[in-house]
């Protein structure tokens, strides 16, 4: 009896091989993809930096905008001076080639880790003026503001790119919910997002641990049964950590 279920369990692999098997002709990627959600990639340049180091401080202003700061004036910022003042760039790709339409908020969430992924805390999004110790900044190309997407991601202010409500009240405030309308023609506006990130200040080692450093979670972030947003839904996201040393 146990030959021949193993004789019959072999036939019924086989043919489910076969049928897998089909055509030798080669399938195109978007015939091949079942775009139930978007896809992200994240690239950064190494996985550990060092803590901001530069004539100019980083400001987060009234509205919202990061800004340089040197000797009590405002500087704009530029890419080559984040990079001189070590900052990682990063770039993080979105593609989606589906049917669906999300009101999205895409945003970086952070969190501190200590020696081999202890988490520490989670760096949360700030309404204050001042940095956090770990930035994710993104420069806006419909204004050229710079914006710390751990605290204002896309989508979250009338501030940053593609900002609409459509009806999305919260059902407890009955205020309008900002979002960006995610769907296969709107995404081209997030299909490259050129990023920076900046460590104002590492993590405190603790005990005998010999490394710090931020995970960071870049994510499409869905609104809740409130219809508001509170990182619990996540349609796809995309993570990597940062040691400071």
């Amino acid at each position: 009896m146990k030959k021949l279920l193993a004789i019959l369990l072999l036939a019924l692999l086989a043919s489910i091989a076969f049928v897998g098997c089909g055509s030798n002709e080669p399938v195109a990627l978007a015939d091949a993809v079942n775009w139930v959600s978007p896809m992200v990639s994240f690239n950064i340049d190494g996985t550990s930096t060092s803590a901001w180091d530069s004539q100019y401080d980083l400001h987060r202003n009234e509205t919202f905008e990061y800004v340089f700061r040197r000797d009590g004036a405002e500087v704009p910022i530029t890419a080559e001076a984040l990079v001189a003042g070590g900052a990682l760039p990063a770039t993080v790709n979105i593609a989606y080639g589906g049917t669906g339409d999300y009101l999205t908020r895409l945003v970086v969430f952070a969190y501190e880790f200590f020696d081999h992924g202890r988490p520490a805390r989670v760096a949360a999004h700030g309404a204050t003026p001042n940095p956090q110790e770990i930035l994710v900044l993104w420069r806006n190309p419909e204004n050229g503001h710079w914006f710390n997407l751990i605290q204002d991601g896309i989508g979250r202010t009338a501030a940053t790119l593609g900002y609409h409500h459509d009806g999305l009240l919260s059902l407890v405030r009955g205020t309008a919910q900002y979002s960006f309308r995610l769907n296969s023609e709107t995404v081209q506006n997030i299909s490259e997002l050129e990023l920076f990130i900046v460590a104002t200040a590492g993590p405190t080692r603790e005990d005998d641990y010999e490394r710090s450093g931020y995970s960071l979670t870049f994510a499409v972030e869905l609104p809740d049964i409130d219809h508001h947003f509170h990182s619990w839904e996540l349609l796809v996201s995309s993570g990597t950590m940062i040691i400071v040393e």
